[in-house]
């Protein structure tokens, strides 16, 4: 047996072990150039996609550029062209055509198309709304397609706007620390006073500012903008009169001239139907109609103060039961006999009954809560009725409230509207329920919220509700017209669109203007209304030619006072807007007239009055994103203009 060495076994081992070595080697070698072959080609593929994902992106940004600037287009045209928009359906402003952008260059590969139309109700009651349809498309189908939807300008949106800055050739000058909130715009040169005045919303005008460095504009101003005309009165008439038919909204007034021959007054009136305490539901306005047969009475203008009997629209309070409620009574009232029994039934003594039967018209008109009211007021029951018209002595001689409605008097009459009125509305006003007038559809399936008068009419009273009232004369303002909800609570449910073809003026009567109750000696002046100021919730627009105060120039001039200003009339607070062709005085530096205390309600820019002028200018509304797959204008606009 050979016996075999150590050594021999080492080196026999070696051969072996460096064999193994060079294939493990190989393998990794191998193992490396494949990852190195897949990072290439990943590179490779991950540069590829880059690539095209940044074509995609580039392409995508073409679409929507080309769709963003057809869609200017289009909203331009349909704002410089009246012609451009339909009344219904949809008309393709631009069809296929290559855009040019910025630089100056083609979009290359793509077209736009560009529609427009009507969307929304197409009624107009709440406003007038289009689309504008911007279709961007490249050669292969690829699309991007936007709706802008427009929405045209609301005169209500204004807090002052006029054609004309002067008044009689002579320039109007805001100033004195004017307050001016909510847009301003003029036809005419803007003219601010060295006194200053702060404008905290947009100021324009189709010309330019004088005096610029004495304004304040905190949202800046523009001048030399495109003209924006007043509308015609016969394209409103032909528009407003149809829609007041339907609703049997439609009036003639006895009258066309100024506001001192007023026989005819609309009065709002808010019911509470639900008995909850207040009367702000969309069902609870209501309005009357009352004519009378001179303006004087309708009016409520003052009598001749010579003497008790003169004066039949005003006097004072008494209890006709000892101890029971308040009833009113007339000046005129006063000298009778039965009106001095009754004072004794109730419990003054005889010295103080004849006292009160034989009392001056200061005497009456100085007592607590003493005030004078309008033609056709209940109050005035124990002047209007007479038995020649059916009513009993008992009937007539008493004292009243606001609940002794006289039908018809031998003044005026109030204008039936049924004979049979919702029960509701007879459980809650039994005295009046056939002559109320139901501004909301609930109650009058065809109201579409404007009244229309043709002549001159006056208004006062508590709206609850939308409301466009139209006179194509004078629009008359006989005392307070407020709102349920008061504009300054932001609750944007009331609405009242003020429209006068001539003019809209505040009334010179004994409700408005602090009367001389002293046998005309200019003594001695009381405000024979429920409150000193006037109070006026609304949007006023006077066409031709302005919203002013009659006889602003006269009266008394320290008759009271305006927040502790002494003045004759005391605040004019208007809360709403003012649109007129020519500036109208309400006041003077002396203090006659009004102190003017005007506010904006923004309700106004999203809930204007129905159907209320507009200023033919479209603005931006909302904006939607489309899906290009399957896209069809056809359908896209009949959906947007559902049948009205």
């Amino acid at each position: 047996m050979t016996a075999v060495s150590r050594t021999s076994q080492k080196r026999g081992a070696r051969p072996w072990a460096r064999a193994n070595r060079r294939g493990a080697a190989l393998v990794i070698v191998m193992m490396f150039v494949v990852a190195v072959a897949a990072m290439a080609i990943t590179a490779i593929v991950t540069s590829g996609n880059a690539s095209l994902v940044a074509k995609s992106y580039a392409r995508e940004n073409d679409l929507s550029y080309a769709a963003e600037a057809a869609l200017a287009i289009g909203k331009s045209r349909i704002n410089f062209d009246a012609t451009a928009l339909p009344d219904t359906g949809y008309i393709t402003l631009i069809s296929n055509q290559t855009l040019t952008s910025a630089d100056g260059q083609a979009i290359s590969g793509v077209t736009v198309t560009v529609y427009a139309g009507p969307s929304g109700s197409r009624t107009g009651q709440f406003g007038r709304f289009a689309s504008v349809v911007a279709e961007a498309r490249d050669q292969q189908g690829n699309g991007f397609i936007r709706r802008l939807e427009l929405s045209q300008e609301s005169f209500a949106k204004y807090a002052y706007w006029s054609d004309n800055e002067s008044n009689s050739s002579g320039t109007i000058y805001f100033g004195g620390g004017d307050q001016l909130w909510g847009p301003v715009w003029s036809n005419d040169v803007i003219s601010i006073a060295s006194s200053g005045a702060t404008f905290h919303d947009e100021i324009a005008t189709s010309k330019t500012i004088s005096g610029k460095s004495y304004g304040t504009f905190k949202k800046g101003y523009k001048e030399q903008q495109k003209l924006i005309n007043l509308p015609a009165t016969s394209s409103l008439a032909s528009k407003l009169q149809p829609l007041a038919n339907a609703a049997s909204f439609a009036f003639t007034a006895p009258t066309t001239s100024g506001a001192s021959t007023t026989r005819m007054r609309i009065e709002f009136v808010a019911v509470d139907l639900d008995g909850n305490g207040d009367s702000s539901a969309v069902n609870e306005g209501f309005f009357k109609v009352y004519t009378g047969n001179t303006a004087t009475w309708t009016r409520g203008d003052w009598g001749s103060p010579s003497g008790p009997t003169a004066v039949t629209q005003c006097g004072d309070w008494h209890p006709v039961v000892a101890g029971g409620p308040l009833k009113f009574f007339p000046a005129s009232i006063h000298p009778t006999t039965w009106f001095r029994d009754l004072m004794v039934t109730a419990g003054m003594t005889t010295t103080q009954a004849n006292n009160e039967r034989d009392a001056s018209v200061s005497t009456i008109m100085s007592h607590t809560g003493a005030r004078c009211y309008l033609g056709g007021a209940p109050q005035l029951a124990a002047v209007s009725r007479t038995t020649g018209l059916g009513y009993t002595t008992a009937n007539i001689e008493k004292g009243a409230d606001d609940t002794t409605f006289t039908a018809t008097d031998q003044f005026g009459a109030w204008t039936l509207y049924t004979n049979t009125p919702d029960a509701n509305v007879l459980a809650r006003r039994p005295w009046d329920a056939n002559y109320l007038f139901p501004l909301h559809r609930t109650l009058n399936t065809n109201a579409k919220g404007v009244i229309y008068v043709t002549g001159t009419v006056g208004v006062s009273g508590t709206l609850s509700g939308k409301v466009t009232l139209y006179s194509t004369k004078t629009l008359t303002i006989l005392d307070d017209i407020r709102y349920t909800n008061d504009p300054a609570t932001g609750i944007c449910q009331d609405v009242l669109g003020l429209l006068a073809a001539d003019n809209v003026v505040v009334a010179d009567n004994s409700i408005n203007t602090p009367q001389d109750v002293n046998t005309g000696s200019g003594t001695t002046y009381k405000v024979l209304d429920d409150t000193k100021d006037l109070y006026l919730h609304g949007i006023i627009m006077a066409l031709n030619t302005s919203f002013t105060v009659e006889d602003y120039d006269q009266g008394p001039s320290s008759a009271t006072n305006c927040e502790g200003s002494s003045n004759g009339r005391g605040c004019l607070y208007l809360s709403g807007g003012l649109i007129q062709d020519s500036r109208g005085a309400v006041g003077l530096l002396s203090g006659r007239g009004y102190i003017k205390r005007y506010s904006y309600d923004r309700c106004a820019i999203v809930n204007p009055p129905p159907y209320f002028p507009t200023t033919g200018r479209f603005t931006d509304n909302r904006y939607y994103e489309l899906n290009p797959v399957g896209f069809n204008v056809s359908a896209l606009y009949k959906a947007l203009t559902p049948d009205p």
